[in-house]
C-alpha cells in the first residue's frame, strides 16, 4: 500500500463525497482496506469496515494497526445478506460499497441491505456492473476462471492483462505506459490487480444504470440520484452512483 494509492483514494473519496469530517461511515465488502483507511485519514468520526472474506479483514487490520488502533474504526467479518449479522449496526451517515455487491450471489437483495444502513439525510455511494452484451460471455469465462488450476489462472491472467493494457492500446495508437499510468490515477489500484478480480470475480451479476436507480426508488421513493459516473453502453465496468436520503 503505497503513499500514491492512498492519496488517489482519498481524492475519489472528496471527488464523489465532499467533505466527510466528522461524518460515520461504513464500508461494505472493505477488501484491502484502503478506503477504509482513507475515510479514517480524512477525518471521519466513526468507520465501520466490513468484509465476508477473512484475508480482507486482516488486510483491514492490518491498516488499522498502521494508526495506532483507534477506536473510532471497527472492523468486521460476515455477510451483507444476513440480516441477523448487520442488525448490530446502526445508520450511517455514509455507507459506501465499491464493486461487491454483484460478487454476493444476490445483489438485489445486498443492495436493499446495504441501503437500509442509511440514515436519514445520509449518502449511499455504490459502484455495480454494466449490463452489457457480453455480460454472458464474461460470466462462462469466469466460471472456467474459477474452476482452473493456478497454472490455469495465471495465464489467463496474463492474457487479458496483455489484451487490455497492450495490445489493445497499440490498436488505437495508444502508448500502453501512458495507458498504465492513467490507470493507476483512476483510484489508486494496480491494473494486475483488477485484472484478476475481475476474472475471479464469482458469483456474478450486472444491473444497467437505470435498473439500479429503478429499484432505489422502489424500495426508497426517498433515495435521489445526485451524482453519478456512468459508463458507456456496451463497457464492462462500474456505474457509480451517489444517492442521498431526503427524508
Amino acid at each position: 500500500m503505497t503513499i500514491e494509492k492512498i492519496q488517489i483514494a482519498k481524492q475519489s473519496l472528496k471527488d464523489f463525497l465532499g467533505n466527510i469530517k466528522g461524518k460515520t461511515c461504513i464500508d461494505i465488502g472493505s477488501g484491502s482496506g484502503i478506503f477504509s483507511y482513507s475515510m479514517y485519514a480524512l477525518g471521519a468520526k466513526e468507520i465501520t469496515s466490513v468484509d465476508i472474506d477473512p484475508f480482507s479483514v486482516q488486510c483491514s487490520n492490518y491498516l488499522r494497526s498502521k494508526v495506532k488502533n483507534p477506536e473510532r474504526w471497527n472492523i468486521y467479518q460476515g455477510s451483507i445478506l444476513d440480516k441477523k449479522f448487520i442488525s448490530q449496526f446502526g445508520k450511517y451517515d455514509i455507507v459506501y460499497s465499491w464493486g461487491v455487491l454483484h460478487h454476493t450471489g444476490n445483489m438485489w437483495e445486498a443492495i436493499k441491505n446495504t441501503a437500509s444502513l442509511v440514515n436519514a439525510s445520509g449518502i449511499f455511494f455504490l459502484a455495480i456492473y454494466n449490463k452489457t452484451n457480453s455480460s454472458r460471455f464474461w460470466l462462462k469465462v469466469k466460471k472456467i476462471y474459477n474452476l482452473s488450476p493456478k497454472i490455469g489462472r495465471k495465464l489467463m491472467d496474463f492474457v487479458l492483462f496483455s489484451v487490455m493494457y497492450f495490445i489493445h492500446p497499440l490498436l488505437s495508437s495508444i502508448n500502453p505506459l501512458t495507458k498504465l499510468k492513467n490507470y493507476k490515477k483512476n483510484r489508486g489500484m494496480d491494473p494486475m490487480t483488477d485484472v484478476k478480480d475481475w476474472l475471479g470475480g464469482y458469483p456474478f451479476e450486472v444491473a444497467t444504470f437505470k435498473e439500479i436507480v429503478t429499484f432505489l426508488n422502489r424500495i426508497d421513493p426517498n433515495f435521489k440520484l445526485v451524482k453519478y459516473n456512468k459508463v458507456n453502453p456496451g463497457v464492462n465496468a462500474n456505474n457509480e452512483l451517489v444517492f442521498k436520503n431526503v427524508k
